[in-house]
């Protein structure tokens, strides 16, 4: 696949690069966070916004986001509101979300944005422009917290985030067994080598989703979600044990 490099980190080549969330009330509370990440070797960032007391404030929040990335001068920003129904906090109403979004993006700070499939097509391609007009990679996004879809589902869905714009597609489900996980890391294989030009995100939930968050380079998922100190979604591996992992398997495999 296409790789896509953004501050000198090369996504979609090589070892999966590592990404945690920043998650706090402010700027200022996830200060801590990102220092721990840079000593821990993180690769990227991702600010939760919906952890933020300023959500409804898109001009704060815009001011905010050069207070992170002033922090990560090298290492790639995703910024991210996740909804109530993709594993978040709290939900916007679709204007207010593209409103706050449009804002982060148009502040000049982020390297990445988040860009949720719920609020419809047009909305998705609407913040997918507003991020390529300022020079920033968007990422589009589906979570299940509820089960994994057929094979079939997800590759149709990864193509269309492609067909929507995407830089990098985005799903992520919940891995009630290990044939969950099977399933996908299948659609991830067969999107990365059938239908997709450049970078995924792919992964299974949960503990019996575990593995597919190590196996990323094999089949075709580009980041993997790791946890510093709390994590951020189910099944997520620590840092030092993922990084680990992942060199060994690339070791084996190289």
């Amino acid at each position: 696949m296409a790789s896509l490099t953004i501050k000198g980190t090369e996504i979609g080549a090589g070892v999966p690069k590592t990404i945690v969330s920043l998650m706090g009330t402010d700027a200022a509370a996830v200060l801590p966070q990102i220092e721990a990440g840079k000593v821990a070797g993180v690769d990227c960032f991702e600010w939760r916004a919906d952890f933020c007391r300023a959500l409804r404030d898109p001009a704060t929040m815009a001011a905010e986001s050069h207070v992170v990335a002033d922090q990560l001068p090298d290492h790639p920003l995703l910024f991210t509101f996740r909804s109530t129904s993709q594993g978040g906090q709290c939900t916007l109403p679709v204007a207010d979300y593209v409103a706050l979004n449009r804002a982060v993006i148009e502040a000049g700070a982020i390297d990445l944005v988040d860009v949720e499939t719920w609020i419809g097509d047009e909305a998705v391609r609407e913040l997918v422009a507003c991020a390529h007009a300022h020079g920033v990679a968007a990422v589009v996004s589906y979570h299940n917290f509820k089960g994994t879809p057929s094979v079939d589902w997800m590759v149709a869905l990864l193509t269309h985030m492609r067909d929507l714009g995407a830089d990098i597609p985005k799903i992520a489900v919940m891995a009630t067994c290990p044939r969950d996980a099977l399933a996908l890391l299948a659609a991830t294989d067969e999107a990365a080598r059938v239908h997709d030009a450049g970078p995924l995100l792919t992964m299974a939930m949960g503990r019996d989703g575990s593995i597919t968050r190590l196996a990323g380079e094999q089949f075709g998922s580009a980041l993997t979600f790791c946890a510093l100190k709390d994590a951020s979604a189910p099944g997520q591996v620590a840092v030092p044990q993922a990084k680990r992992i992942m060199a060994d398997l690339h070791k084996v495999l190289s």
